[in-house]
């Protein structure tokens, strides 16, 4: 992986904050509004009402079922409007139907969000954990990074943004991700912490192992990014998500930054990286920040 190649600093413009009005969506608000209030950026409050709300409705009742979602969705988002503005925060409200991810996704290219941010569950069984299946879907596919909001952060929006951590494969992910976890370091003067996992134990000398992969770390920030703080650099070994997980916790992390790989990322638990993120999405003591399919939109 090539150093960082450094690009004006990234701009939020545009948040949409995606909710199902239930308590994971209340938990990632404050953070929607936190971030939008920085950067002065628009804000959608945007809710989908989704296929299985009327999926097993007659023919007759759809429109009538459709009616009744929307005046209820459209009553509760204009609340949130209704609050936000009075707060001062420029913020309109988006209601649809149908596939959930899908509506989301041309709500991104539609009203150019920078950024979509979401809430999201997890379970636990048989040495897994399961996200809702909207946020699956929406970190896999989404044009722009998202920012997940687990049962599991404890982190207060509040408090601000004083450390952040880059986790990283060394992917062409991880380097989209790098530029948005630094630019996020730049703009509130936090601590930037460089961490890559070495999956498993090693055989041979540790040290002989890690200190290439620190020099990596190191040669991954251009001296002129302007940061305050020298970005430090972390090589573990052991189970990647745990490491991560724990060096969060150790650091009081504000954010977790990571690349995911798209389509598939998630979907296939083949792909390593992708099982990795799903579980540090779920787990994280603090909001994460996934960022995937962004060269995607950009080629289009």
């Amino acid at each position: 992986m090539k150093a960082l190649e450094l690009k004006p600093q990234i701009t939020l413009k545009n948040v949409l904050f995606a909710t199902d009005f239930e308590v994971s969506a209340s938990r990632a608000l404050p953070f929607a509004v936190a971030l939008a209030n920085r950067y002065e950026a628009k804000f959608y409050a945007a809710h989908v009402i989704p296929l299985e709300a009327y999926a097993l409705a007659s023919p007759e009742l759809i429109d009538r079922v459709l009616k009744e979602a929307g005046d209820s969705a459209g009553y509760t988002l204009n609340q949130i409007r209704g609050s936000l503005r009075c707060r001062g925060l420029r913020c309109d409200v988006l209601l649809g139907d149908g596939n959930v991810a899908d509506v989301l996704e041309e709500w991104v290219q539609t009203y150019s969000a920078d950024l979509v941010v979401v809430g999201t569950i997890s379970r636990a069984g048989w040495g897994k954990v399961v996200l809702g299946s909207v946020a699956e879907e929406v970190i896999r596919e989404a044009t722009c990074p998202v920012l997940t909001v687990g049962p599991q952060v404890t982190t207060l929006a509040s408090a601000g943004v004083h450390s952040i951590i880059w986790a990283t494969d060394f992917s062409s992910a991880s380097l989209r991700a790098l530029e948005f976890a630094v630019s996020l370091a730049h703009e509130y003067k936090a601590h930037l912490t460089l961490v890559h996992v070495i999956e498993g134990s090693l055989r041979d000398s540790t040290r002989l192992a890690i200190q290439p992969n620190e020099n990596r770390l190191r040669d991954m920030i251009p001296p002129e990014a302007e940061l305050l703080y020298r970005p430090e650099v972390v090589v573990e070994t052991g189970v990647v998500a745990d490491r991560i997980l724990n060096l969060a916790a150790d650091l009081s992390a504000d954010f977790i930054v990571m690349g995911v790989r798209g389509t598939g990322a998630f979907a296939q638990t083949a792909s390593r990286f992708g099982s990795i993120a799903q579980r540090v999405v779920a787990l994280a003591p603090c909001p994460v920040v996934t960022v995937g399919n962004v060269q995607k939109a950009e080629d289009d």
